[in-house]
Protein backbone atom coordinates (compact mmCIF):
# COMPACT_ATOMS: atom_id res chain seq x y z
CA UNK A 1 0.00 0.00 0.00
CA UNK A 2 1.20 3.12 -0.89
CA UNK A 3 0.89 6.46 1.56
CA UNK A 4 -1.26 9.62 -0.04
CA UNK A 5 1.27 12.20 -0.33
CA UNK A 6 0.44 15.75 -1.81
CA UNK A 7 2.83 15.24 -4.10
CA UNK A 8 0.57 13.01 -5.78
CA UNK A 9 -2.14 15.63 -6.59
CA UNK A 10 0.24 18.78 -8.13
CA UNK A 11 0.53 18.32 -11.90
CA UNK A 12 3.84 18.98 -12.05
CA UNK A 13 5.41 15.37 -11.99
CA UNK A 14 8.25 14.49 -9.25
CA UNK A 15 11.98 14.35 -9.70
CA UNK A 16 12.85 10.68 -10.71
CA UNK A 17 15.00 9.07 -7.76
CA UNK A 18 18.34 9.84 -9.47
CA UNK A 19 17.05 13.89 -9.59
CA UNK A 20 16.42 13.78 -12.87
CA UNK A 21 13.18 15.67 -14.68
CA UNK A 22 11.27 13.20 -17.11
CA UNK A 23 11.66 14.70 -20.52
CA UNK A 24 12.90 13.42 -23.80
CA UNK A 25 16.55 13.76 -24.77
CA UNK A 26 16.22 15.80 -27.86
CA UNK A 27 18.37 15.65 -30.84
CA UNK A 28 18.85 13.83 -33.93
CA UNK A 29 20.77 10.72 -34.39
CA UNK A 30 20.39 10.62 -38.21
CA UNK A 31 21.35 14.00 -38.47
CA UNK A 32 24.67 14.03 -36.53
CA UNK A 33 25.81 10.69 -37.58
CA UNK A 34 25.85 12.40 -41.42
CA UNK A 35 27.14 15.06 -39.96
CA UNK A 36 30.43 12.52 -38.44
CA UNK A 37 30.48 10.77 -41.11
CA UNK A 38 31.25 14.06 -43.44
CA UNK A 39 33.93 15.74 -41.14
CA UNK A 40 35.48 12.02 -40.66
CA UNK A 41 36.02 12.21 -44.55
CA UNK A 42 36.67 15.58 -44.95
CA UNK A 43 39.60 15.02 -42.75
CA UNK A 44 40.73 12.16 -44.63
CA UNK A 45 40.23 14.13 -47.85
CA UNK A 46 42.65 17.04 -45.97
CA UNK A 47 44.90 14.47 -44.55
CA UNK A 48 45.72 13.15 -48.66
CA UNK A 49 45.65 16.77 -49.27
CA UNK A 50 48.27 17.40 -47.09
CA UNK A 51 50.44 14.64 -47.74
CA UNK A 52 50.35 15.91 -51.68
CA UNK A 53 51.30 19.33 -50.87
CA UNK A 54 53.91 18.23 -48.75
CA UNK A 55 55.42 16.23 -51.70
CA UNK A 56 55.15 19.85 -53.49
CA UNK A 57 56.85 21.80 -51.18
CA UNK A 58 59.73 19.15 -50.43
CA UNK A 59 59.86 18.87 -54.22
CA UNK A 60 59.30 15.30 -54.25
CA UNK A 61 57.27 15.92 -57.03
CA UNK A 62 56.36 18.86 -59.94
CA UNK A 63 59.23 20.12 -62.23
CA UNK A 64 59.25 23.94 -64.38
CA UNK A 65 57.95 26.71 -63.27
CA UNK A 66 54.26 26.16 -62.77
CA UNK A 67 55.58 24.31 -60.01
CA UNK A 68 57.86 26.53 -58.74
CA UNK A 69 55.35 29.37 -58.66
CA UNK A 70 52.80 27.08 -56.35
CA UNK A 71 55.70 25.49 -53.94
CA UNK A 72 56.12 28.31 -51.49
CA UNK A 73 52.19 28.04 -50.94
CA UNK A 74 52.69 24.89 -50.84
CA UNK A 75 55.20 25.19 -47.86
CA UNK A 76 52.86 27.43 -45.58
CA UNK A 77 49.34 25.66 -46.69
CA UNK A 78 50.10 21.44 -45.90
CA UNK A 79 50.92 21.92 -42.12
CA UNK A 80 47.51 24.13 -41.56
CA UNK A 81 45.83 21.12 -43.60
CA UNK A 82 47.56 18.74 -41.46
CA UNK A 83 46.45 20.14 -37.87
CA UNK A 84 42.84 20.39 -39.55
CA UNK A 85 43.17 16.92 -40.69
CA UNK A 86 44.12 15.66 -37.07
CA UNK A 87 41.28 17.91 -35.41
CA UNK A 88 38.36 16.75 -37.76
CA UNK A 89 38.66 12.64 -38.19
CA UNK A 90 38.67 12.38 -34.39
CA UNK A 91 35.94 14.98 -34.13
CA UNK A 92 33.48 12.80 -36.26
CA UNK A 93 34.30 9.97 -34.69
CA UNK A 94 33.56 11.54 -31.40
CA UNK A 95 30.17 12.98 -32.72
CA UNK A 96 29.34 9.06 -34.45
CA UNK A 97 29.96 7.64 -31.11
CA UNK A 98 27.22 10.18 -29.42
CA UNK A 99 24.68 9.42 -31.92
CA UNK A 100 24.55 5.83 -31.74
CA UNK A 101 24.16 6.48 -27.73
CA UNK A 102 21.36 9.19 -28.27
CA UNK A 103 19.83 6.54 -30.62
CA UNK A 104 19.65 4.24 -27.72
CA UNK A 105 18.55 6.40 -25.11
CA UNK A 106 15.79 7.72 -27.19
CA UNK A 107 14.74 4.01 -27.83
CA UNK A 108 15.26 3.28 -24.08
CA UNK A 109 13.66 6.26 -22.44
CA UNK A 110 10.80 8.09 -25.25
CA UNK A 111 8.70 5.32 -24.69
CA UNK A 112 9.35 5.49 -20.39
CA UNK A 113 8.62 9.60 -20.75
CA UNK A 114 5.33 8.88 -22.71
CA UNK A 115 4.02 6.25 -20.31
CA UNK A 116 4.74 8.31 -16.87
CA UNK A 117 3.02 11.27 -18.75
CA UNK A 118 -0.22 9.40 -19.72
CA UNK A 119 -0.38 7.69 -16.54
CA UNK A 120 0.40 10.44 -14.05
CA UNK A 121 -2.59 12.40 -14.32
CA UNK A 122 -4.42 8.91 -13.40
CA UNK A 123 -2.19 9.34 -10.63
CA UNK A 124 -3.58 12.71 -9.77
CA UNK A 125 -7.08 11.74 -10.09
CA UNK A 126 -6.61 8.55 -7.86
CA UNK A 127 -4.60 10.71 -5.02
CA UNK A 128 -7.45 13.22 -5.00
CA UNK A 129 -10.33 10.49 -4.69
CA UNK A 130 -8.44 8.50 -1.86
CA UNK A 131 -7.65 11.87 -0.21
CA UNK A 132 -11.60 12.73 -0.17
CA UNK A 133 -12.31 9.04 0.98
CA UNK A 134 -10.37 9.36 4.18
CA UNK A 135 -11.67 12.71 4.42
CA UNK A 136 -15.30 11.02 4.76
CA UNK A 137 -13.66 8.76 7.23
CA UNK A 138 -12.47 11.08 9.19
CA UNK A 139 -15.63 13.19 9.36
CA UNK A 140 -17.56 10.16 10.47
CA UNK A 141 -15.29 8.82 13.21
CA UNK A 142 -14.71 12.90 14.39
CA UNK A 143 -18.93 12.74 15.06
CA UNK A 144 -18.99 9.47 16.70
CA UNK A 145 -16.58 10.84 19.17
CA UNK A 146 -18.16 14.18 19.92
CA UNK A 147 -21.25 12.72 19.86
CA UNK A 148 -21.78 9.33 21.32
CA UNK A 149 -25.04 9.15 22.19
CA UNK A 150 -26.12 9.89 19.12
CA UNK A 151 -26.54 7.45 16.62
CA UNK A 152 -24.77 7.95 13.23
CA UNK A 153 -26.92 7.41 9.63
CA UNK A 154 -25.35 5.33 7.32
CA UNK A 155 -22.37 2.53 7.54
CA UNK A 156 -18.32 3.99 8.31
CA UNK A 157 -17.09 5.17 4.79
CA UNK A 158 -14.37 3.01 3.27
CA UNK A 159 -11.16 3.61 1.85
CA UNK A 160 -10.41 0.70 0.83
CA UNK A 161 -11.45 1.04 -2.79
CA UNK A 162 -10.16 4.38 -3.18
CA UNK A 163 -6.46 3.20 -1.77
CA UNK A 164 -6.40 0.34 -4.29
CA UNK A 165 -7.32 2.55 -7.50
CA UNK A 166 -4.55 4.81 -6.21
CA UNK A 167 -2.49 2.22 -5.30
CA UNK A 168 -2.73 0.68 -9.02
CA UNK A 169 -2.16 4.41 -10.95
CA UNK A 170 0.69 4.80 -9.07
CA UNK A 171 1.92 1.16 -9.52
CA UNK A 172 1.36 1.75 -13.07
CA UNK A 173 2.66 5.40 -12.98
CA UNK A 174 6.33 3.83 -11.34
CA UNK A 175 6.63 1.28 -13.92
CA UNK A 176 7.88 4.24 -16.44
CA UNK A 177 8.85 7.10 -13.94
CA UNK A 178 11.44 4.58 -11.91
CA UNK A 179 13.05 3.08 -14.33
CA UNK A 180 13.61 6.57 -16.64
CA UNK A 181 17.24 7.01 -14.87
CA UNK A 182 19.16 3.56 -15.87
CA UNK A 183 18.83 4.28 -19.66
CA UNK A 184 20.06 8.48 -19.35
CA UNK A 185 22.43 7.48 -17.02
CA UNK A 186 23.82 5.73 -19.99
CA UNK A 187 23.79 8.47 -22.46
CA UNK A 188 24.88 10.98 -20.14
CA UNK A 189 28.21 9.13 -19.89
CA UNK A 190 28.40 8.84 -23.79
CA UNK A 191 27.49 12.88 -23.81
CA UNK A 192 30.06 13.52 -21.50
CA UNK A 193 32.53 11.48 -23.04
CA UNK A 194 32.12 13.16 -26.74
CA UNK A 195 32.26 15.77 -25.09
CA UNK A 196 35.36 15.71 -23.59
CA UNK A 197 36.64 13.82 -26.57
CA UNK A 198 36.29 17.00 -28.71
CA UNK A 199 37.75 19.21 -25.97
CA UNK A 200 40.80 17.06 -26.22
CA UNK A 201 40.87 17.11 -29.81
CA UNK A 202 40.57 20.35 -30.57
CA UNK A 203 42.26 22.20 -27.78
CA UNK A 204 45.06 20.00 -26.25
CA UNK A 205 45.12 17.54 -28.61
CA UNK A 206 46.38 20.09 -31.70
CA UNK A 207 46.05 23.16 -30.22
CA UNK A 208 48.07 25.52 -32.03
CA UNK A 209 51.49 26.04 -30.61
CA UNK A 210 52.67 29.55 -29.33
CA UNK A 211 55.03 30.09 -32.83
CA UNK A 212 51.20 29.40 -34.80
CA UNK A 213 49.24 31.94 -32.70
CA UNK A 214 52.10 34.13 -33.19
CA UNK A 215 52.20 34.16 -36.79
CA UNK A 216 49.84 36.71 -37.81
CA UNK A 217 51.95 38.81 -35.98
CA UNK A 218 55.41 38.02 -37.32
CA UNK A 219 53.80 38.03 -41.11
CA UNK A 220 52.58 41.23 -40.71
CA UNK A 221 55.92 42.06 -38.99
CA UNK A 222 57.64 40.89 -42.05
CA UNK A 223 55.70 42.62 -44.57
CA UNK A 224 55.55 46.02 -43.00
CA UNK A 225 59.84 45.17 -42.63
CA UNK A 226 59.97 44.56 -46.46
CA UNK A 227 58.50 47.81 -47.38
CA UNK A 228 60.52 49.73 -44.85
CA UNK A 229 63.36 48.10 -46.56
CA UNK A 230 62.66 49.14 -49.89
CA UNK A 231 62.18 52.77 -48.27
CA UNK A 232 65.50 52.53 -46.23
CA UNK A 233 67.34 51.25 -49.52
CA UNK A 234 66.38 54.00 -51.56
CA UNK A 235 67.30 56.57 -48.98
CA UNK A 236 70.35 55.01 -48.61
CA UNK A 237 71.13 54.95 -52.43
CA UNK A 238 69.83 58.50 -52.93
CA UNK A 239 70.40 60.61 -49.97
CA UNK A 240 73.21 62.16 -48.17
CA UNK A 241 72.70 63.64 -44.64
CA UNK A 242 70.86 62.44 -41.18
CA UNK A 243 68.43 60.80 -43.10
CA UNK A 244 70.53 58.68 -44.40
CA UNK A 245 72.25 58.03 -40.55
CA UNK A 246 68.74 57.36 -39.59
CA UNK A 247 68.07 55.04 -42.85
CA UNK A 248 71.18 53.24 -41.35
CA UNK A 249 69.75 52.88 -37.96
CA UNK A 250 66.61 51.35 -39.03
CA UNK A 251 67.64 48.64 -41.67
CA UNK A 252 69.84 47.44 -38.88
CA UNK A 253 66.99 47.04 -36.30
CA UNK A 254 64.89 46.01 -38.97
CA UNK A 255 67.76 43.43 -40.31
CA UNK A 256 67.70 41.95 -36.86
CA UNK A 257 63.60 41.55 -36.49
CA UNK A 258 63.72 40.21 -39.97
CA UNK A 259 65.72 37.70 -38.82
CA UNK A 260 63.73 36.93 -35.86
CA UNK A 261 60.56 36.60 -37.81
CA UNK A 262 62.33 34.02 -39.97
CA UNK A 263 63.04 32.17 -37.53
CA UNK A 264 59.74 32.23 -36.08
CA UNK A 265 58.36 31.11 -39.28
CA UNK A 266 60.44 28.29 -39.43
CA UNK A 267 59.38 27.27 -36.34
CA UNK A 268 55.77 27.76 -36.94
CA UNK A 269 56.33 25.27 -40.09
CA UNK A 270 55.90 27.93 -42.38
CA UNK A 271 59.57 29.03 -43.57
CA UNK A 272 62.70 27.77 -45.07
CA UNK A 273 66.12 27.52 -44.26
CA UNK A 274 67.00 29.94 -47.23
CA UNK A 275 65.14 32.67 -46.13
CA UNK A 276 66.38 32.34 -42.54
CA UNK A 277 69.91 32.20 -44.09
CA UNK A 278 69.88 35.29 -46.65
CA UNK A 279 68.12 36.78 -43.54
CA UNK A 280 71.16 35.66 -41.08
CA UNK A 281 73.82 36.98 -43.80
CA UNK A 282 71.45 40.44 -44.50
CA UNK A 283 72.70 41.31 -40.56
CA UNK A 284 76.31 40.69 -41.08
CA UNK A 285 78.46 43.33 -41.06
CA UNK A 286 81.20 42.09 -43.85
CA UNK A 287 82.25 46.01 -44.67
CA UNK A 288 82.83 46.61 -40.88
CA UNK A 289 84.70 43.30 -40.83
CA UNK A 290 86.97 44.78 -42.75
CA UNK A 291 87.69 48.00 -40.63
CA UNK A 292 88.13 45.24 -37.31
CA UNK A 293 91.67 45.35 -38.04
CA UNK A 294 92.16 48.53 -38.17
CA UNK A 295 90.09 49.49 -35.16
CA UNK A 296 92.01 47.00 -33.22
CA UNK A 297 94.81 48.63 -34.07
CA UNK A 298 94.61 51.70 -32.74
CA UNK A 299 92.45 50.11 -29.67
CA UNK A 300 96.33 48.22 -28.73
CA UNK A 301 97.62 49.29 -25.45
CA UNK A 302 94.47 51.15 -24.30
CA UNK A 303 92.02 47.89 -23.79
CA UNK A 304 92.69 44.14 -22.95
CA UNK A 305 90.81 42.42 -25.61
CA UNK A 306 91.05 45.58 -28.75
CA UNK A 307 89.80 43.15 -31.59
CA UNK A 308 86.31 42.49 -29.22
CA UNK A 309 86.21 45.95 -28.11
CA UNK A 310 86.36 47.04 -31.88
CA UNK A 311 83.73 44.37 -32.87
CA UNK A 312 81.47 45.85 -30.28
CA UNK A 313 82.33 49.38 -31.56
CA UNK A 314 81.36 48.21 -35.16
CA UNK A 315 78.68 46.44 -34.34
CA UNK A 316 76.82 49.70 -32.77
CA UNK A 317 78.87 52.18 -36.11
CA UNK A 318 74.89 53.36 -37.50
CA UNK A 319 73.68 54.08 -33.84
CA UNK A 320 76.97 55.83 -32.74
CA UNK A 321 77.09 57.72 -36.02
CA UNK A 322 73.64 59.05 -35.51
CA UNK A 323 74.03 59.64 -31.83
CA UNK A 324 77.13 61.85 -32.39
CA UNK A 325 75.24 63.85 -35.32
CA UNK A 326 72.34 64.45 -33.11
CA UNK A 327 74.14 65.60 -30.22
CA UNK A 328 76.74 67.98 -32.15
CA UNK A 329 73.28 69.76 -33.70
CA UNK A 330 72.15 69.92 -30.41
CA UNK A 331 74.64 71.33 -29.02
CA UNK A 332 75.24 74.15 -31.60
CA UNK A 333 71.80 75.24 -30.35
CA UNK A 334 71.78 74.82 -26.96
CA UNK A 335 75.44 74.80 -26.03
CA UNK A 336 76.03 73.72 -22.55
CA UNK A 337 73.61 70.73 -22.61
CA UNK A 338 76.07 68.02 -22.84
CA UNK A 339 79.71 67.23 -20.67
CA UNK A 340 82.48 67.75 -22.77
CA UNK A 341 85.72 65.55 -22.88
CA UNK A 342 89.36 66.14 -24.31
CA UNK A 343 91.17 64.24 -26.78
CA UNK A 344 92.29 61.99 -23.59
CA UNK A 345 88.95 61.07 -22.40
CA UNK A 346 89.42 63.47 -19.70
CA UNK A 347 86.23 65.59 -18.28
CA UNK A 348 86.78 69.33 -19.01
CA UNK A 349 83.07 70.32 -18.53
CA UNK A 350 80.15 69.41 -16.61
CA UNK A 351 76.34 70.23 -17.81
CA UNK A 352 74.31 71.17 -15.07
CA UNK A 353 71.22 69.21 -17.14
CA UNK A 354 70.96 65.48 -16.11
CA UNK A 355 69.83 62.88 -18.45
CA UNK A 356 66.27 63.15 -18.45
CA UNK A 357 66.48 66.73 -19.68
CA UNK A 358 69.43 65.72 -21.83
CA UNK A 359 66.82 63.31 -23.88
CA UNK A 360 63.86 65.45 -23.62
CA UNK A 361 65.90 68.19 -25.76
CA UNK A 362 67.10 65.55 -28.46
CA UNK A 363 63.49 64.19 -28.55
CA UNK A 364 62.30 68.14 -29.29
CA UNK A 365 65.39 68.83 -31.46
CA UNK A 366 65.50 65.17 -33.55
CA UNK A 367 62.40 66.88 -36.25
CA UNK A 368 64.77 69.62 -37.16
CA UNK A 369 68.00 67.67 -37.24
CA UNK A 370 66.38 65.32 -39.91
CA UNK A 371 65.09 68.29 -41.63
CA UNK A 372 68.48 70.09 -42.05
CA UNK A 373 71.67 69.14 -44.51
CA UNK A 374 70.35 66.07 -46.69
CA UNK A 375 71.43 66.04 -50.31
CA UNK A 376 71.16 63.77 -53.06
CA UNK A 377 73.94 61.60 -54.00
CA UNK A 378 74.25 62.29 -57.41
CA UNK A 379 75.43 59.11 -58.94
CA UNK A 380 74.91 55.66 -59.25
CA UNK A 381 78.44 54.85 -58.31
CA UNK A 382 78.01 57.11 -55.23
CA UNK A 383 74.69 55.41 -54.41
CA UNK A 384 76.36 52.37 -54.61
CA UNK A 385 79.19 53.42 -52.36
CA UNK A 386 76.76 54.89 -49.75
CA UNK A 387 75.16 51.40 -49.15
CA UNK A 388 78.17 49.63 -49.41
CA UNK A 389 79.05 51.69 -46.08
CA UNK A 390 81.46 54.36 -47.76
CA UNK A 391 84.96 52.02 -48.17
CA UNK A 392 88.38 53.65 -47.64
CA UNK A 393 90.38 50.82 -48.84
CA UNK A 394 89.62 47.50 -51.71
CA UNK A 395 89.17 45.34 -48.65
CA UNK A 396 86.04 47.71 -47.26
CA UNK A 397 84.95 47.74 -50.95
CA UNK A 398 84.76 44.10 -51.22
CA UNK A 399 83.25 43.70 -48.03
CA UNK A 400 80.93 46.94 -48.30
CA UNK A 401 79.48 45.58 -52.03
CA UNK A 402 78.59 41.58 -50.20
CA UNK A 403 76.60 44.00 -47.79
CA UNK A 404 74.81 46.12 -50.66
CA UNK A 405 74.30 43.00 -52.74
CA UNK A 406 73.29 40.45 -50.12
CA UNK A 407 70.16 43.56 -49.48
CA UNK A 408 69.33 44.35 -52.86
CA UNK A 409 69.23 40.32 -53.66
CA UNK A 410 67.13 39.55 -50.36
CA UNK A 411 64.99 42.36 -51.05
CA UNK A 412 64.26 41.45 -54.96
CA UNK A 413 63.78 37.72 -53.84
CA UNK A 414 61.21 38.35 -51.28
CA UNK A 415 59.04 40.77 -53.85
CA UNK A 416 58.82 37.87 -56.73
CA UNK A 417 57.65 35.41 -53.49
CA UNK A 418 54.86 37.86 -52.35
CA UNK A 419 54.19 38.88 -56.00
CA UNK A 420 54.01 35.52 -57.06
CA UNK A 421 51.99 34.45 -54.21
CA UNK A 422 49.48 37.23 -54.65
CA UNK A 423 48.82 35.98 -58.34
Amino acid sequence: MTENSFIYSREEMPSTPGRRRVRKIEGDPGAISARAADIESLGDKMARAAATLERFADGTVGRGESFEAVREQAKEVYEDLQTAARRYRPSGTALAAYATALSSVQADSDWRVDGANRTWPEVNEASRALSGAESDQHEFDTQERLHPDVEQTGTRPSTAGAQAAFDAAVSSWEAYWGTYDAPVETWESAYDTAVNSLERTNADGVSDSFWDNSMPFVEGMLTVLFYVGIVLLVVAFFVTGPLALLAGVLAAVAGVLSLLGEIAKLNAGRGDWTSVALAAVGIIPFGKLAKLGDVAAGLTGSVRFPRLTAAFRLGGEEFAQYGRALDSFVESRMPGLFNRFDDAGQLVYRSPHGLNSQNMFRGLQTPLFLAQGNGWVGSIRGGWQALAGNPTNLAQAIGGSVDAYTDIVSTLREGRDRIAAAL
